[in-house]
């Protein structure tokens, strides 16, 4: 009989886009930019992620997505890998099989209507994690045993407008 040890989990990242203004009409919503606060969002993310972000940076191909994970790419000094898994309208399998293969650390950017399909498929873990929020600029924890991944905090970046301090909210 062989024994094996359990795998520690896993810690991945998954972020949803900074603010990047009004949907336009019109089929070139893929390259919506991020408004001039979600700019300032995706350098607060970096901050927040600066430490536990030791991975893979993936991110959906849509400009906005791109943009918000582009400050953490630069501190790292690791390349943004575009993956059509995490665009809008994917598919929640391929979302997962994404998921299950990125090593700790790592950073995914995407939509809301994947953060939708995603929290249809994972559990919550954590009871602190009452009420599952969608804000831009948010980051859900993710906690991955195995092929099952659980929701296991969530974090928001803000800045106070009288006192220009950055803190954490999760």
């Amino acid at each position: 009989m062989v024994r094996t040890t359990p795998t520690e989990p896993v810690l991945l990242y998954v972020v949803r886009h900074a603010d990047a203004g009004n949907r336009g009409p019109g089929a070139e919503d893929h390259l919506r930019p991020l408004s001039p606060d979600g700019q300032t969002r995706a350098r607060l993310l970096a901050d927040l992620l600066r430490l536990s972000a030791a991975g893979e940076i993936v991110s959906s191909p849509y400009v906005r997505c791109v943009q918000t994970v582009e400050p953490l790419s630069e501190r790292h000094r690791r390349p943004v890998v575009l993956s059509d898994a995490l665009a809008e309208g994917a598919s929640g399998t391929a979302l997962l099989r994404l998921l299950r293969r990125l090593p700790d650390g790592s950073v995914a950017c995407t939509h809301g209507d994947m953060l939708s399909e995603l929290i249809q498929v994972i559990q919550t873990a954590d009871a602190r994690v009452e009420q599952i929020s969608f804000d831009k600029g948010g980051v859900w924890v993710l906690s991955r045993h195995g092929d099952e991944i659980s929701l296991v905090d969530q974090l928001q970046a803000t800045v106070d407008d009288q006192s220009g301090m950055m803190s954490y909210m999760g």
